[in-house]
């Protein structure tokens, strides 16, 4: 019989799990991240900066994606085009600031960078900016999920033996949260 202990799974894959995780939810990966650090899996500053980075690279990825191809990528995903079209006129207006802060806006994640693309905002703007929002994002996410580690370990004495409990949790309600935006969110056009 196999034995699945969660601190040698975690322990030898924490990094290789922020990289995936990055690519399918951000948000709760980096808390998972910082959950991980709280319980000594691997340093904060370790699991902050590799989520810091990889989102800078989704998202550079994504702008370079909307300079080059954008124009088809907004014919094919009709879904991508509403995000677009939602940000167009704040583009150039106050384009530092939505740099920076599209990876805070739920649903304009992906969206965003793409439409920074098409608009053509200037490559170096891009550039900085999204570095500043990824490394101020992977701080506040990782640090929250390294105060909810904190939080457990004060209430429960044997946090040892509630972690796949907590990483249920936090994946779940991560989950949740993600199914009933891309279901039911706000950012949904009536027919």
């Amino acid at each position: 019989m196999i034995s699945l202990d969660i601190s040698t799974l975690l322990k030898d894959h924490v990094y290789t799990a922020i990289a995936l995780g990055s690519l399918i939810e951000g948000e709760t990966t980096v808390v998972l991240a910082g959950f991980a650090a709280h319980q000594g899996y691997a340093p904060w500053w370790k699991v902050t900066a590799l989520a810091a980075l990889i989102n800078f690279v989704l998202d550079q990825t994504y702008y370079a994606l909307g300079r080059w191809r954008g124009e088809q990528l907004l014919a094919r995903f009709p879904g991508l085009r509403r995000g677009v079209s939602r940000m167009n006129p704040h583009i150039h207006r106050h384009r530092r600031w939505i740099v920076f802060g599209v990876r805070f806006l739920y649903g304009l994640r992906t969206a965003g960078p793409i439409a920074l693309g098409v608009a053509h905002v200037p490559w170096r703007d891009f550039l900085i900016f999204n570095a500043l929002g990824a490394i101020i994002w992977a701080i506040i996410f990782s640090t929250l999920g390294y105060v909810f580690g904190r939080a457990i370990s004060l209430v429960l004495s044997q946090v040892a033996h509630y972690e796949w409990q907590a990483v249920g949790i936090i994946f779940g309600v991560g989950l949740a949260y993600w199914l009933w935006r891309r279901f039911y969110g706000t950012d949904k056009v009536s027919p």
